[in-house]
């Protein structure tokens, strides 16, 4: 009788040991977490990913490691997390950029946006504002359509990313007006030759241009979401100043690399929501003109292929080349 129940325990151990063995989620994490990031230290989002970092490593009870690899508009970032092991220990902090137009707009990205990751949730919404410099006559927006409408191919405007230049191209297609397209290395050298007159807009994120909005070197005409930011509520959204149905946002979002357990998934996405719910993190973003945007894995996944579609369709109308 003994050696039937020790053979019975035995075979129990068998049976259940591996069910038991086969959810990853139960003890995750026991380790530091590395969360790759696409620019430097110092960037927009190696602030965003510090600042969620110490609230979701309060939660799960390890580090949260941030690690930047920088170059190809965050290609390089998203294809390191691509190819690590789908563990949860390694994640991205991706953007419009990294999962829909790079897809457009580079020849060769070295990874599938939608097969090679798991999205976790998006974390952002970052509307942007559509500023002019100091001294153009226009003083609003329908001002500002009719001036442009009155000089066709005179109007140039400077983009610093892929989010100004397709935010740019969407007003175009909306108003008809018909502007000339400068491209920069990055956003803060767009803005300073749009302060020294040798642009005439752009359309750009709102914590770059605030401090000349302040001190009047530049001028704001609209925002491109649906509603007033609470970080510049003294200005409208373009869609209610004469450019019906525009509304436009470039975003930050966390990825996992496919094939990561759905429960890890969860477990990650659960601790970055409560973090992006926090009273002080809609302080945070505020101060950023950002928008927190937690959602399911499922919801952001959609939000993905939805981005896709747009990005094609913008990088199409704008007559982008493949890079």
């Amino acid at each position: 009788m003994r050696i039937r129940n020790l053979l019975l325990a035995g075979l129990a151990t068998m049976v259940l040991g591996p069910a038991q063995a086969a959810d990853p989620a139960t003890e995750f994490p026991n380790r530091p977490i590395r969360l790759v990031i696409s620019f430097p230290a110092g960037s927009g989002s190696d602030i965003i990913a510090r600042y969620l970092g110490k609230h979701v490593s309060a939660t799960l009870g390890q580090p949260i490691v941030v690690e930047p690899k920088v170059g190809a508009q965050g290609s390089v970032a998203a294809r390191e997390v691509a190819r690590a092991k789908p563990d949860g220990y390694t994640l991205l902090l991706g953007t419009n950029s990294t999962h829909a137009a790079n897809f457009y707009m580079m020849k060769d990205i070295g990874y599938d946006p939608v097969k090679d990751f798991s999205p976790v949730t998006q974390l952002t919404s970052n509307p942007l504002m559509l500023v002019v410099r100091s001294d153009l006559p226009a003083r609003d927006m329908p001002e500002f359509l009719q001036y442009a409408r009155a000089r066709p191919g005179q109007l140039n405007y400077g983009t610093g990313n892929s989010g100004g230049l397709a935010a740019a191209q969407l007003l175009k297609t909306l108003t008809g007006i018909q502007t000339m397209g400068i491209p920069y290395p990055g956003t803060p050298q767009a803005v300073t030759d749009l302060i020294g007159g040798r642009l005439d807009y752009m359309i750009t994120d709102v914590m770059v241009t605030r401090p000349y909005l302040e001190s009047g070197k530049l001028r704001a005409l609209g925002v491109t979401s649906r509603e007033r930011l609470p970080s510049s509520p003294d200005v409208a959204p373009l869609a209610e100043l004469g450019v019906e149905g525009y509304e436009f946002a470039s975003w930050v979002g966390l990825f996992a690399p496919a094939g990561t357990p759905p429960g890890v998934v969860e477990k990650i996405n659960a601790a970055f929501v409560q973090a992006l719910k926090a009273p002080d993190t809609r302080q945070f973003f505020d101060s950023m003109g950002m928008l927190p945007a937690p959602c399911t894995p499922q919801e952001f996944s959609a939000y993905i292929r939805a981005q896709l579609d747009m990005w094609g369709k913008l990088t199409r109308d704008a007559g982008v080349s493949v890079l």
